[in-house]
């Protein structure tokens, strides 16, 4: 996966992202955007905030199979030519490839990996690893440390890069905190093959629970159109509209009327840090400020959907391909 994007798509990027004062610089430089973790967290949670995870592209398009080519979806997030961003943002493979490119044509050396999924009761990962279904990148830095990001994990996901060090944990939303352990899974005969296993716990006090797995191997473009097929046509069994976006400090607007806010502030206008995540699903919207979720508002009708899309993510749709029932 060479392609990178060019330098004016990367400055617009750059832009729309609202960078902290102190790496405004490298909006015209992007070539110069600084390569240490601190930057990297920073440009993690701005990208997690500003390109919701939906997969409105399965439903709301002619052929129901999102195109993952690199230039497409600049298109897709960022509009064309004069045009602004757009609001939208992709499934899983639709914003790691993205990321991949713009972290590609930032100067990062990077490489993206295949990863199995494990299904879900009520929320909850169970039973043994599928196929292909996911993807993530990931970042070496100078200092020799290996991260995973991954930016297409919807409300599940990581909050900023992960390190590859076996068992070291990582606090994300709340009190939630995540990690990867490198080790086998239980379906493998030959027990030497390890992955880095994706694994989350909702509290000090709470077990440790496995979400998706990674063997430590760079996968290409053609495996990820291979993955794409599959990948829509699951979302589309499934019958599940989902859009995910991370909410910044001082940028929750009026989402922040009533609830409470329950994740602790660190000092420093110059960081960017996660304060919860907004949520439709089918014909909910939900709201999660790290701790537990409530429904905000209940939709009735296709229409409701498009306003609430518009209303709580920017996202504007006609609602024109096939409406569904919610």
């Amino acid at each position: 996966m060479s392609f990178a994007y060019s330098t004016p798509q990367l400055k617009k990027y750059l832009s729309y992202l609202d960078l902290p004062s102190k790496y405004h610089a490298y909006v015209e430089t992007p070539h110069l955007f600084p390569k240490d973790e601190t930057a990297l967290t920073t440009l993690f949670r701005c990208q997690i905030t500003r390109f919701p995870f939906e997969n409105l592209s399965v439903y709301y398009s002619a052929t129901r199979q999102p195109d993952i080519h690199p230039e497409t979806l600049y298109a897709k997030m960022m509009g064309t030519g004069d045009d602004g961003p757009t609001g939208r943002g992709g499934y899983c493979l639709e914003v790691n490839i993205f990321f991949h490119h713009i972290l590609r044509g930032l100067g990062f050396e990077v490489y993206t990996v295949g990863a199995r999924n494990r299904s879900r009761v009520n929320g909850v990962p169970q039973g043994d690893y599928g196929g292909w279904v996911h993807m993530a990148n990931i970042v070496r830095l100078s200092s020799g440390i290996r991260y995973q990001l991954d930016v297409g994990f919807g409300g599940d996901g990581p909050t900023g890069p992960i390190p590859l060090i076996s068992g070291e944990v990582t606090q994300n939303l709340g009190a939630q905190e995540v990690r990867l352990l490198y080790n086998s899974i239980s379906k493998q005969s030959r027990k030497e093959q390890k992955h880095w296993i994706y694994q989350y716990r909702n509290g000090v006090d709470k077990e440790w629970n496995s979400f998706y797995c990674h063997p430590d191997l760079e996968f290409f473009q053609e495996d990820f159109e291979v993955i794409n097929r599959f990948a829509a046509w699951e979302f589309l069994k499934r019958d599940l509209v989902v859009a995910v976006k991370f909410l910044r400090h001082g940028e929750a607007g009026n989402i922040l009327q009533n609830p409470e806010t329950l994740v602790e502030i660190p000092a420093g206008a110059d960081e960017v840090h996660i304060i919860g995540k907004i949520m439709l699903v089918n014909s909910e919207v939900k709201l999660n400020m790290g701790g537990k979720t409530s429904v905000i508002e209940s939709l009735d009708s296709e229409a409701a959907r498009m306003k609430a899309l518009k209303r709580w993510f920017s996202i504007c749709l006609d609602g024109s391909q096939q409406p569904l029932d919610v």
